[in-house]
Formats: structure tokens, C-alpha cells, sequence
């Protein structure tokens, strides 16, 4: 256990304190443990972490008289997202459900001076994100020989299902401790399993950066074994060619099925769904370009096209209740704004990661910072075929992790590694 961010010269006041850095460390286990595996998602993790604040309030405000100043960016970030949110919500009578999701983000400098203050031990999170890709996998695997067409764990959406689960791997590539590669490795190929059997495609990508930047900053062992995932992953593509299952399972064929008929002007598939709902988008926030027309409200664009309208419905599409892309959706519904706002959400953290990596003169391969940067590149390239912050989970993840890493990764700064 890391020293005690406190002094325990207190028989009354070290008990407590004490207990208050066992909660979080708790916390840190059950955030990425219990994410996909458990109905309950960040709930626990929520209700351990504030439970810890609220033990030992002074040493979080200590925390943030020593490093307030450096959230002061992520700080703004939250606050133009909930300007900007709470203004569309207001002008248009919107409900709040709606808004909760953006809002979420205001909880980020609070969960960096949470670590930042008590000093937890990383490996916690780390261990978590193991257990949680595991426990992932099992789910998906007993779902999908229950008959389920896609896995999606306890989201009941299996592309959230997927993006949260490249998440996952993010941190248990990016936080791994030194010398823990083979458990690592084993978790993460279940998680890139899990993937699979969620049958999205859009995540595959992301998963390519996660393994392109482990690639470039690793060494030794850690090196070949990311040359061997990739070597697997392309196995797993062509064999796709002769398997039936698992074609089936990662929908090449249908991507590439899709394509075809989107050139003969067909958008009566997956791909066509998602380039109509762009269209509609980008026309939107033509029409509408200094405050779209509400935050949550596309659905309301989807439902006024001719494929909505009565006596048959096009009963797939009108049932898209966002546009399938972070930028499209916010500057459809919350106009230049929103496009401002989302930008910032994604670059501000992206830019503080990087200048804390820049400082770091070792351990760069396991470092926060870098955890934190393939995190927010790995959002971005979700959102581009998803709009992350229209559902929950990932959006309140987004928060939390993003606060929780840059919160390490100042401590890094200071000490090195953990």
C-alpha cells in the first residue's frame, strides 16, 4: 500500500482516513469490474468514491489547494459542454434524460483531485479491468450460445457493449503494473473476444489504435506479443472467408454486402441507415445552425422523413433516435455550439494527457497519461459511427475515467510510475 496521503498522528483521524483510502482503492477495482458484468455499471464505484470524500473531506480540499490550478482546463471543458447543453435543454423544453448524459462530464475534476489527493494505488484499476474483461466475455459468450443474435452484456445495445469493452482494454494495457504481461494479455484477448461476438464493426478501428500505440511504445516481450495479436487478428479476418460462424458473428460480409448496395443507390441496409442519418444531419444543421433543434430531440428529424411516414414505416431506421456520430449528432441538435462543444470535450483532455506525457522522462509505456490519450483518440474513433454521450454508460465513463487517469497521471509527474 503507498504511503498515506495524511499524517496519522491522530488516534481519532488515522482510522477513518485509513478507511476512506480503502474505499477508493475499492472503488477503483469495481469501476471497469463491474462496468459490463453487472446491471448495477458505475453505481458502486459512485457510491464507494463519494463515501471516501465524505470521510475525510480535508484531504480532498488539500488536494485541491495544491492542484486545483491544473483542472482549471478540465474544468472549463465540463462547464461550455453544460452551458451549452443546459441552454438547448431550457430553450426547447427538453427532458431532463436528455441533458443528464452531457452533464456528467462536470464530475471530471472532481474524480482527478479525488486521486490526485489520496494517492491510491493503480494497480487496482488495472486488476478491475482484468476481471471486468473476463467476467465480459463469459457474459457474452452465455448469451450468444443462448441464442441472442448479438452480445450486448447488461446495455441492452451491443455497440455500447463494444465500445465500452475497447475501453476496458485501454485500461488494462495502459495501466498494467511491470512484469504483469501474461495476465494482461489473456484478459485483453478475451475482451477482443467479446468484441467479436458483439458483431460491431465500428469499433475495430479503435481497437487498431489501441494495439498501434501499444506496438510503438512497447518492448522486449510486451513488443512480440503485439506483433502476435495482430498477426491474430488477421488470421481471424481471413479464416472469416471460409467460416460461416464466425463471418456471421463479425459481419464482414455484410459490410461489404452493404457496399455494394449503397453504390447501386440501395440505402436499405446497416451502412445506408447510417450515411441517411449523416445526410439528415448535415441538412439539419444547415437549417439550424445556431441552436439545431434541441439536444436529444433527432429523433424528431428521423421521425419527419418520407421512410417514417404512414402506411409502412421503415420500421428499422425510424427507431434511430440519434445521428451515429458524436460531431453530426451535436451539431444537428445543439448547432455550433454543440460542434464547439464536443470538439473541446475530446481535445481539451487530449492536450493535457500529452503535455503530461511530454513531462514523464520513463515508464511511458505504462504511464496514466498515456492511458488517458488512447482513451480519448479511442472515443473519438467510436464517435465517429456512435454518438457516445446519447447513452449513459459510456458517457458517464468517458467522465470518470478521464478524471481518475488524469488524476494519476499528475501524480506520475511528481513520483514516476506507481
Amino acid at each position: 500500500m503507498p504511503a498515506l496521503p495524511f499524517s496519522a498522528s491522530d488516534p481519532g483521524a488515522a482510522p477513518r482516513q485509513r478507511l476512506a483510502l480503502r474505499l477508493l482503492q475499492a472503488a477503483l477495482f469495481l469501476l471497469p469490474a463491474l462496468l459490463l458484468s453487472t446491471p448495477w455499471a458505475l453505481t458502486p464505484f459512485a457510491a464507494l468514491a463519494l463515501s471516501a470524500f465524505a470521510l475525510a473531506p480535508s484531504v480532498f480540499a488539500r488536494g485541491w489547494r495544491e492542484v486545483g490550478r491544473e483542472t482549471r482546463w478540465l474544468l472549463a471543458m465540463a462547464v461550455l459542454a453544460a452551458v451549452v447543453v443546459l441552454f438547448s435543454k431550457f430553450h426547447f423544453e427538453v427532458r431532463w434524460r436528455e441533458a443528464d448524459n452531457r452533464l456528467r462530464l462536470l464530475t471530471a475534476p472532481f474524480f482527478a483531485v479525488l486521486i490526485y489527493a489520496w494517492r491510491p494505488s493503480r494497480r487496482w484499476l488495472w486488476l478491475g479491468a482484468l476481471f471486468g474483461l473476463a467476467a465480459a466475455f463469459v457474459l457474452a459468450l452465455y448469451q450468444v450460445a443462448s441464442g441472442t443474435e448479438r452480445a450486448l452484456g447488461w446495455t441492452a445495445n451491443a455497440i455500447v457493449f463494444a465500445d465500452a469493452l475497447i475501453a476496458l482494454i485501454v485500461l488494462a494495457v495502459f495501466t498494467r503494473p511491470s512484469g504483469e504481461l501474461v495476465w494482461t494479455a489473456l484478459a485483453c484477448a478475451l475482451g477482443v473476444a467479446a468484441v467479436a461476438l458483439s458483431g460491431s464493426r465500428g469499433v475495430w478501428p479503435a481497437l487498431a489504435i489501441v494495439l498501434l500505440v501499444a506496438l510503438i511504445v512497447s518492448g522486449g516481450r510486451a513488443r512480440k506479443l503485439s506483433w502476435a495479436v495482430l498477426a491474430a487478428l488477421a488470421l481471424t479476418v481471413v479464416a472469416s472467408h471460409w467460416i460461416a460462424p464466425l463471418a456471421q458473428q463479425i459481419r464482414l460480409t455484410e459490410l461489404v454486402s452493404d457496399m455494394d448496395r449503397v453504390k447501386r443507390g440501395d440505402h436499405e441496409s446497416s451502412l445506408g441507415a447510417r450515411m441517411t442519418l449523416l445526410e439528415l444531419a448535415g441538412d439539419t444543421f444547415a437549417e439550424h445552425p445556431l441552436t439545431g433543434v434541441g439536444v436529444g430531440r433527432f429523433e424528431k428529424v428521423v421521425m419527419a422523413t418520407p421512410q417514417c411516414a404512414p402506411p409502412a414505416p421503415r420500421i428499422g431506421f425510424c427507431k434511430l433516435g440519434h445521428a451515429h456520430s458524436d460531431a453530426f449528432e451535436w451539431a444537428a441538435t445543439m448547432g455550433l455550439p454543440g460542434l464547439l462543444a464536443i470538439l473541446a470535450i475530446y481535445l481539451v483532455p487530449l492536450a493535457l494527457f500529452a503535455r503530461l506525457l511530454r513531462a514523464q522522462s520513463a515508464g511511458r509505456a505504462r504511464s496514466s497519461a498515456l492511458a488517458g490519450l488512447v482513451l480519448v483518440l479511442v472515443y473519438i474513433a467510436c464517435g465517429l459511427t456512435q454518438s457516445m454521450f446519447a447513452h449513459q454508460l459510456v458517457a458517464s465513463f468517458y467522465a470518470v475515467a478521464v478524471g481518475v487517469l488524469y488524476g494519476f497521471a499528475l501524480i506520475e509527474r511528481e513520483r514516476g510510475p506507481q
